[in-house]
Order: structure tokens, then C-alpha cells, then sequence
């Protein structure tokens, strides 16, 4: 059979766990990376061949406590362990969630925006698209108005745009904010397999950046969070910003806010957004 979401899962997430922090053993023996499946299925109380099965894509529907056993087996987190859960029963049919159009954002959320006059903010939807932002956000991002469907997206702007592709902080496997939104978007879609649209933007990143790649394939799964930004802007009066995000009603919105770190925030680094590029500095001739 072909490999599913749910091996793919399974596979990579024990090639990617070191054998030390399982509490095993390695050697000069050990050929392969990650654990061997029969370490899992012992670690999972489950034998061996119900274990291949199900990483080859050949065993259907198992039971919530065998997800539990393997989830524990893998060292995986409580938001990895409900992803999981949610490979287990993927659904086929699309839902109304899936065709009713694109998102959209209540008065809530943009008066929400419109208060946050200081600080560049923005509202993503389940596949991280830029949903609304304010003024500070759009002069950051380069005005999302009028770029196409696919870079109106914050994943675009992390891996792709010039701004913040090239800071390597950025996409580090573990602590970044690349690795923090590919992971949320994989959270935010195990039940979802045939969107089209994040199957497309899917596409697009990995062919237009081995960072994102290489994140995806890593299959890690947890809700966004809080972290930092490196990215060189001509209107912007630092180099790092922190970032915050707040879950909102409905289905995957997210408010990002990005604020100053502690050391700048006393020197406004927002000012030239404010003003624009007539308060960029001469260029000297």
C-alpha cells in the first residue's frame, strides 16, 4: 500500500528520535538513525509486525489506546499525541469548513486590529493566510493587498519574502518561528487531507525553500506560540522583534502582534512605518 499521512507521521517521528532519549543503548551496531520499530512496539506494548503495519500503511483504525501507547513510545507531546489522533480517523468527504469560500474576520477582531496602533498586528486563518492587519503590518509585510493569493501568507513572509527568508534564525529546528508555524500548520490539518489549497501552499513553500522543506518533513505538530522575528526591513529600527499570538473565535484564527524586545523599545523602532520611506535616511552619493 502507499504510505499515508499516518505512516509518514510514524515513520519520521521514530527516525527522528535519538535512541539516548528513548533510555536505550547505541552502538557501533546501529545503522540506521532514529529507533528501530521493534524498539517502538515494545515501548508501545504492541508486537512488532501490528507496528510495521501500521508505519507501511497496511493496518487500519487502531484503537485510541494503541494511538496512547505509541504517543508515549515516541515521546511525543500532548499536541502531537491529539494530531496523531486525528491521522488515525482522517476523514475523506469534505465539510462546509472546506467550501463555503474563504475566511473571514468578525467586528470583533477588526476593531481588535484597529486599536492596535502601535504595533504592527495581523489575523491569520488555518493555513497561516493573512486574513486583516493594520497599517504597521501591511508597511512590514510589504502590502499583502497587492501581492498574490499564495504570498498573502505569513509562512510566505517567514520562508520566501527577502525580508525575513534570509536570517537563518528563522528557520531553526527547534525555538523559531518557522519551525513554530510549519508545526501549527500540520496541527491545525491533520483531519483535513483534501484541501487543495494547503496542498498548494504546501507546494510552493518546498519549492521555493529547502527550510520549509526540510521543517515539513520533520512532522511536528503543536499550536502556534509566542517567539522572536529576525528580519532586515528599510523602515524598521531593529533587527529582532518579539512575537505574540492569541487564539480568536472560529476555525485556525490566530492575532499575531509584534512588539519591540526590551532593549529598543524605548527608541520607537516603528517610527519610519509610520512615516514611511520619505523618513528612510538619505542615501549618500
Amino acid at each position: 500500500m502507499s504510505e499515508t499521512p499516518l505512516s509518514a507521521f510514524l515513520r519520521a517521528r521514530r527516525l527522528g528520535l535519538l535512541p539516548a532519549d528513548a533510555g536505550l543503548a547505541t552502538g557501533p551496531r546501529r545503522r540506521t538513525p532514529g529507533l528501530r520499530r521493534e524498539e517502538v512496539a515494545v515501548r508501545a506494548g504492541i508486537s512488532a509486525d501490528y507496528y510495521a503495519r501500521l508505519e507501511q500503511g497496511r493496518q487500519r483504525l487502531p484503537t485510541g489506546a494503541v494511538l496512547d501507547g505509541i504517543a508515549a513510545a515516541l515521546l511525543l507531546t500532548e499536541p502531537e499525541r491529539t494530531y496523531l489522533h486525528g491521522l488515525a480517523r482522517l476523514r475523506t468527504a469534505p465539510t462546509a469548513a472546506d467550501t463555503d469560500g474563504p475566511p473571514t474576520v468578525d467586528a470583533t477582531a477588526t476593531a481588535l486590529l484597529a486599536s492596535l496602533d502601535r504595533s504592527p498586528a495581523f489575523v491569520t486563518g488555518p493555513r497561516f493566510d493573512l486574513l486583516a492587519w493594520n497599517p504597521y503590518a501591511a508597511a512590514l509585510m510589504a502590502g499583502p493587498a497587492s501581492r498574490p493569493a499564495l504570498e498573502r501568507n505569513l509562512l510566505w513572509q517567514v520562508f520566501c519574502c527577502p525580508y525575513g527568508s534570509a536570517e537563518s534564525a528563522n528557520h531553526a529546528p527547534t525555538g523559531s518561528i518557522g519551525a513554530d508555524l510549519v508545526a501549527g500548520l500540520r496541527a491545525q490539518h491533520a483531519d483535513r487531507p483534501d484541501d487543495r489549497e494547503l496542498a498548494a501552499l504546501v507546494a510552493l513553500l518546498c519549492a521555493r525553500s529547502p527550510q520549509f522543506a526540510a521543517l515539513w518533513a520533520r512532522h511536528r505538530a503543536a499550536p502556534p506560540r509566542q517567539g522572536r522575528l529576525a528580519l532586515h526591513h528599510p523602515d524598521l529600527d531593529t533587527e529582532i522583534l518579539d512575537y505574540t499570538v492569541l487564539g480568536l473565535p472560529g476555525a485556525g484564527r490566530h492575532l499575531f502582534v509584534y512588539l519591540p524586545t526590551s532593549g529598543v523599545r524605548e527608541r520607537d523602532p516603528f517610527r519610519r512605518l509610520r512615516e514611511g520611506p520619505a523618513a528612510r535616511p538619505a542615501a549618500r552619493r
